[in-house]
């Protein structure tokens, strides 16, 4: 195993129960809308599908949260929710799974953030995404708002092992917030790490970031397209982004690791031949190794740790969490 032991691995995966995680980030409600096919229609050539079941799921920052609940830490989440249905549907999907969510805040002028996924197929059949529709208004949370999010991240922080910044481009992060929280979280000495999917410059100085492929391809000015330019590109991006750690996710490719002193760590992925959907992969990723670092592991162990639960959750339908007991068997698996 990579001159790693399965029982130092484990030894951390059974100190997430122990540990709690907080996640601030832009909160979506990741809506499923499960039907049959019946009949061509009359009106345009489009299927009537009939409509069988729907459901909420937590997704973006709220994806990464239920996540880390599911590996067994507590979560303490933060976020702008709309004054609406899906809000409180929600809410409801993330009090199941024990998700704090004292620090969700109304904002009445805008609707909670909303994917609807229309799901075909017989019983007997995976079902297939048939399309999708997002509902989201991607405009900078108030004043007042923001301050309310510091306020409780200042007060709470310090019962938490680590942050998580969970950002969308949903408007919880801009130029006036993100350096607030990012040095809230490093006064109170917690180990914070970023997704950031349009914006990860305006998180420096946070102890590690992850972003994908085309994510670090977008920041860094072109295309990387071999492993070469991979690792020029994040040396120099962990630098100018002032970050201790990078890591940049490369789908089937597995990950590379910037660390000080300019050290670069390539990980294969964890048992890729066996995708089934990528759909909410960066989320375990993240949230699994900001949880191992609050453990204790170190950096080059928390990301194994992470790519394993990576490797577990692309083979489960939409978006899908991973629980320690299924990390525990995977590691163990993949030792023997």
């Amino acid at each position: 195993m990579d001159n790693y032991q399965a029982e130092e691995l484990i030894k951390y995966i059974k100190k997430f129960k122990d540990k709690k995680i907080m996640v601030l980030g832009d909160l979506i409600a990741d809506k499923f809308i499960i039907a049959d096919p019946e009949r061509l229609s009359r009106e345009a050539p489009v299927l009537i599908l009939k409509h069988q079941q729907e459901k909420i799921l937590p997704g973006g920052g709220a994806n990464a949260a239920a996540n880390i609940a599911s590996l067994g830490a507590q979560v303490d989440l933060l976020g702008v929710v709309g004054d609406d249905l899906s809000a409180a549907a929600l809410k409801k999907e993330l009090n199941q799974r024990n998700i704090i969510t004292d620090g969700i805040f109304k904002d009445s002028g805008r609707p909670t953030a909303e994917k609807t996924r229309i799901l075909a197929g017989g019983e007997q059949i995976v079902r297939q995404q048939v399309v999708r529709v997002d509902k989201v208004k991607s405009f900078d949370i108030s004043a007042e708002l923001s301050d309310k999010l510091n306020s409780y991240l200042e007060k709470n922080i310090a019962e938490s092992d680590a942050i998580l910044f969970s950002d969308y481009g949903n408007g919880i992060f801009n130029q006036d917030t993100t350096s607030k929280f990012v040095k809230t979280a490093a006064a109170a000495g917690k180990y914070s790490a970023v997704d950031s999917r349009y914006q990860l410059p305006q998180f420096k100085g946070s102890v590690i970031a992850t972003p994908n492929l085309e994510e670090a391809s977008e920041i860094y000015g072109s295309q990387l397209k071999s492993q070469a330019e991979v690792e020029k590109a994040g040396l120099k991006m962990r630098k100018e982004l002032e970050l201790k750690y990078l890591l940049i996710t490369q789908g089937g490719d597995g990950m590379t690791l910037f660390a000080p002193g300019d050290k670069i760590e390539h990980i294969p992925a964890a048992n890729f031949s066996e995708v089934f959907d990528v759909t909410g992969a960066g989320d375990t990723v993240v949230g699994t190794l900001i949880l191992a670092l609050a453990a204790g592991a170190a950096v080059e162990i928390a990301i194994r740790i992470a790519n394993y639960a990576a490797g577990i959750v692309v083979r489960k339908s939409g978006v899908a969490a991973v629980t320690a007991e299924e990390l525990i068997r995977e590691v163990n698996k993949n030792d023997s």
